[in-house]
């Protein structure tokens, strides 16, 4: 999986959109990610620098990226529809 932004879309204090491509097994789609800031610190064992806490919560079709489309695809196991949630930290220097 990789993803390549391409802008940043700000819809309030504490949200944005985050446009690009990504990529699943060889096929590229546009997507835009809803990214929300969960925090701001300054980081307590780095100083001089601070963290922000920011969560992306999305879904994909896995079928639309070939993911899941072999002959047991029919019997309906798993959802077409795939929740994808990214909590991360950034460290930059103040």
């Amino acid at each position: 999986m990789k993803f390549v932004s391409t802008r940043f879309e700000k819809t309030s204090d504490k949200e944005y959109i985050l446009h690009g491509k990504l990529t699943l097994r060889d096929v590229t789609k546009e997507v835009a990610l809803p990214l929300t800031i969960k925090g701001r610190m300054d980081n307590p064992w780095k100083e001089g620098y601070e963290i922000l806490g920011i969560k992306i919560d999305t879904s994909i079709n896995r079928t639309d990226y070939g993911v899941g489309t072999g002959s047991w695809a029919a019997t309906a196991l798993v959802s077409d529809e795939v929740e994808i949630e990214i909590n991360m930290e950034l460290d930059a220097k103040k």
